[in-house]
């Protein structure tokens, strides 16, 4: 008995090595593929989430954006080392940040750099667009930390739009245990998993494909959004510790934070989707629906009256979006201040909230003023710039996607806040180069450029199932065919422009003034040509404006 104590060691030690030398062609094959075969940044659908696909991979002296990250990010390089007097910015947040409809040439990130480049002529500016399609904050807060490691002087964050789109999706993926991750990151499984999954993949120009789903790719996506506060609840309380880890992790690394709160369209954007409140009778919706039919019967010829029904209906059911919506459109007409109250109600009752909600919003200046972080209200900004402070297609191509003049006025605030951070950065520009650089940018873009942009809008807009509410974007005033045509100038859609701003014109006389007030703003964003075609036509109801 006194030798069965060693023997049990021999044993042990035994199975060990058996169990060493059966997996040691495993760790051979591991180690092979790693040093023969080019780093594997394939599209990942755990990329964000397991801190394994890179940003950024290094191509000899330049950082580039990594294959696998397109087409959800921008391609972007930077050099890999910093010019001593370099100022070097990162922008992170989702589709609005990347430039959508379009493309990075004419997001907010790219004019910041021309300006500050113009502005700091002996500086080496570099601004890297980190805008990510459909990202939600939480995938944002992994490549910030690895975009920490670049020497930035400043980091951009503009998010909010996305957390109940991609949100909910991912939900498994983040619950996934240290052992999932663990395996997921070895390249004989990635290898492998690569090689068994041999039916090709369509090449997808958005979000669709390459391994990132949305709840609204898949055909049950749209009907999938019901009303449950829970569930909103908790997507919330995640957006608020997204925010908080990134503020964490930029003052651990003592790099500044800006943070820009994005506003979204409210005069021509219906909610996504309505769903009547809790408890609705038979008999009180079937009262709903008499009072809509009624409402819509009267908008046109009696708007006092179509008011008074939608009230009715409100008063029985005030949670239904779309009532809210329809409410406010007529208040609008009737130049009510009401609307405002109304259009805002219909944005926070969207079932399908592909708007950030006004806590979220409301969040972002919270958390700013708490951190004492510098703070750039590009909503506000934006509503100024409105008709009674209500934006619509005249600064909004969608939902929430800026024109592109709202994309520069959104690089503006954002220099001149960062020139308070940066006080040697240089005089802001005149007006005069911020013309001829804005012209010259333009003219480099290829010549479908801006029409490309409004067909993927087309799909956009077919992906957010925007058919179904078609008929309540319609312009229902002067001011709507103004904001319709200012939309069709940002895709190049010439006669279908001039043509929204004739029925303009016809309708009401005096939306002239407003006529040239765009055409002064594309003169000053670089758009003269734009602006001359609008000055010389006679479609205007004018052959001068």
């Amino acid at each position: 008995m006194a030798d069965a104590g060693p023997k049990k060691e021999k044993r042990t030690v035994f199975r060990l090595a058996a169990v060493g030398i059966g997996l040691l062609p495993l760790v051979l094959l591991e180690a092979g593929l790693r040093l023969f075969l080019p780093a594997d940044d394939h599209s990942d659908p755990y990329a964000g989430f397991g801190g394994n696909v890179p940003v950024f991979n290094l191509d000899g002296d330049t950082y580039r954006t990594a294959n696998g990250r397109e087409p959800f990010l921008a391609p972007q390089e930077f050099s890999a080392t910093k010019s001593t007097n370099g100022l070097r910015v990162f922008c992170f947040g989702g589709s609005t940040v990347f430039g959508r409809p379009f493309h990075s040439a004419t997001a907010f990130p790219r004019w910041l750099e021309l300006q500050l480049q113009a502005e700091s002529p002996g500086r080496r500016v570099e601004v890297v667009n980190c805008g990510g399609i459909s990202y939600a904050s939480y995938r944002i807060v992994p490549m910030l930390r690895e975009c920490l490691q670049y020497e930035p002087d400043v980091m951009v964050l503009a998010t909010g739009h996305n957390e109940f789109l991609e949100d909910r999706t991912y939900s498994s993926l983040k619950a996934r245990s240290a052992i999932t991750v663990a395996l997921d990151s070895l390249r004989i499984v990635r290898t492998g998993r690569k090689w068994l999954a041999r039916t090709p993949q369509k090449e997808a120009p958005d979000a669709r494909n390459a391994g990132f789903v949305t709840r609204l790719d898949a055909e049950s996506g749209y009907a999938s959004y019901k009303r449950d506060p829970e569930w909103r609840r908790r997507v919330l309380t995640q957006f608020e510790e997204a925010i908080q880890q990134i503020i964490r992790d930029c003052r651990a690394a003592a790099v500044p934070l800006l943070i820009v709160r994005l506003g979204s369209n409210l005069r021509d954007c219906p909610p996504f989707k309505s769903e009547h409140r809790a408890n609705l009778s038979a008999d009180e919706e079937a009262h709903w629906q008499l009072l809509i039919d009624q409402a819509r019967d009267a908008e046109k010829a009696k708007p006092s009256d179509a008011m008074e029904y939608y009230r009715q209906a409100l008063e029985i059911d005030a949670e239904h979006a779309l009532t809210h919506y329809r409410m406010a459109r007529v208040l609008d007409r009737l130049d009510d201040p009401k609307a405002a109250e109304h259009y805002y109600e219909a944005k926070d009752e969207d079932v399908c909230p592909l708007r950030m909600f006004e806590s979220q919003a409301n969040y972002l200046k919270v958390v700013a003023e708490q951190y004492s972080l510098p703070f750039v209200d590009a909503d506000s900004h934006l509503r100024d710039l409105s008709n009674e402070g209500l934006p619509g297609f005249d600064w909004y191509l969608d939902h929430v996607h800026p024109t592109i003049g709202g994309h520069q006025e959104i690089a503006l605030l954002i220099a001149d806040a960062l020139r308070r951070r940066f006080p040697d950065l240089g005089d802001k520009w005149d007006s005069t180069s911020q013309r001829t650089i804005y012209e010259n940018h333009f003219s480099g873009l290829r010549f479908n450029y801006l029409s490309d942009g409004g067909r993927r809008l087309d799909w956009l807009e077919d992906w957010a199932r925007r058919a179904k509410l078609a008929d309540e974007v319609l312009p229902n005033s002067a001011d709507g065919f103004v904001r319709l045509g200012v939309r069709r100038m940002d895709f190049g859609a010439l006669p279908e422009a001039l043509f929204a701003f004739s029925r303009a014109v016809e309708l009401d006389g005096s939306v002239r003034d407003k006529i040239r007030e765009h055409r002064a703003q594309m003169r000053a964003y670089g758009r003269g040509e734009s602006a001359n075609a609008i000055k010389d036509s006679k479609e205007s109801g004018n052959e001068n404006p």
